[in-house]
């Protein structure tokens, strides 16, 4: 696989919370698999509309095109590994939280995240192959975790319904729909479904709807030079004055105001 050094990355914790808080604490969807191993301090993050503490010693998993959101406190310490949608490492397909109480597990997917990391660093021959080769350990350290489902953070059966708006949303939040749509799709009334999303992830299903369209809103105008019209056609809204209110409404700024302003990374 020529090209899979380009799939796999670590960042440290510190160093993702140099970006635009934003682009990761706001709900979003990645193209790779995300495992987020977290070795200090504590936060909440957000999985398919479902809101979770974590602590020391905890991993996240979080599978491609999966919604999530993650705060970054600034005493965080923990790594971030990137991995390839290839179906050759056997990956979970659902998302996972769990914590790891055993050291020697600690130890070990420390370890095979840190020499992926000196894989990408060095450069050496072969890389593409040892990539593979300890993606396919953390695949196997992530099965064996799961199995023995010490330390899993359970899901709440009532915030299955949660779960299914989020995978509904990220498939359609680009075309306009709104909260009562997607309530109509899923068989119960908007009252509920937003009770459910309010007890599952602190917020009702509109906030997190909004919050969505907004990431997207303010990747496109980061990201590419697409004009503000065509990035309200894009997300879905009647005319780009109603955009521009909407999205001043939730960031308070304009679009083009965000769009000028310095960035930090």
């Amino acid at each position: 696989m020529a090209e899979s050094h380009r799939s796999f990355s670590v960042l440290s914790l510190g160093k993702l919370r140099m970006q635009e808080a934003w682009r990761l604490e706001h709900l979003h969807s990645q193209t790779r698999h995300r495992l987020y191993w977290v070795t200090r301090g504590q936060g909440r993050v957000t999985v398919n509309c479902i809101t979770r503490g974590y602590g020391p010693n905890t991993a996240v998993f979080v599978p491609a095109g999966c919604q999530m959101a993650l705060e970054l406190p600034s005493q965080l310490q923990g790594l971030e590994l990137s991995l390839p949608p290839e179906a050759e490492l056997h990956l979970p397909e659902a998302p996972f939280h769990l914590r790891i109480s055993h050291i020697e597990a600690q130890a070990s997917l420390t370890s095979h995240v840190e020499k992926i990391e000196r894989e990408l660093s060095a450069r050496a021959p072969a890389m593409d192959r040892a990539l593979m080769g300890y993606g396919l350990l953390i695949s196997a350290w992530m099965q064996r975790e799961l199995g023995r489902a010490e330390g899993a953070i359970l899901r709440e059966r009532t915030h299955r319904l949660a779960e299914l708006y989020a995978e509904k949303m990220e498939a359609q939040f680009r075309s306009g729909r709104g909260v009562a749509d997607y309530a109509e799709a899923l068989q119960v009334t908007p009252t509920h479904l937003s009770r459910v999303c309010k007890d599952a992830a602190g917020r009702p299903a509109h906030a997190l709807l909004v919050e969505r369209v907004m990431h997207e809103a303010r990747r496109l105008l980061r990201d590419t030079d697409m004009p503000g019209r065509e990035i309200a056609q894009t997300l879905g809204f009647s005319s780009a004055a109603y955009f521009t209110r909407a999205f001043q409404q939730a960031t308070s700024h304009t679009p083009s105001e965000f769009r000028a302003a310095p960035r930090r990374f």
